[in-house]
């Protein structure tokens, strides 16, 4: 029973992962490809449980994923980031502004710079979707 969710949850994920940049696909034909090396990988291993989670998830891949979908996904989430990204400034701002220790504005300026990173990761993956 415990198997059958971990197989499921595996599926689930790899089914919603973003997809690793592939040579020439994107999108919903890179999901399915990174799928298919590690069903590859698992049939090598001899791996029969991963095996079977794996071609569930690129059954789940192939009947449900669209790269429309994909987009929209992507571009809310750089949207989603610009926010933050626009939030850990202003907070960044009101702190120096309110005169914090020093330590204070050195972790806003952690968040900012961790806030702007994820930012350009998303800006490189909705990009890849373009391609």
């Amino acid at each position: 029973m415990q198997r059958n969710y971990f197989l499921m949850a595996l599926a689930c994920l790899l089914a919603i992962a973003p997809a690793a940049p592939a040579d020439a696909a994107s999108g919903c034909a890179a999901k399915e490809a990174h799928i298919q090396a590690k069903i590859a990988a698992a049939k090598q291993q001899g791996n029969d449980d991963a095996l079977r989670g794996l071609e569930t998830a690129l059954r789940e891949v192939r009947r449900w994923c669209r790269d429309d979908s994909l987009m929209g996904k992507a571009e809310m989430r750089v949207q989603e980031k610009r926010a933050e990204v626009a939030e850990q400034e202003l907070e960044l701002r009101e702190a120096r502004l309110a005169g914090r220790t020093a330590d204070k504005i050195a972790k806003r300026e952690r968040k900012l710079r961790k806030a702007q990173e994820e930012l350009r990761q998303a800006i490189a993956e909705r990009d890849a979707l373009k391609r």
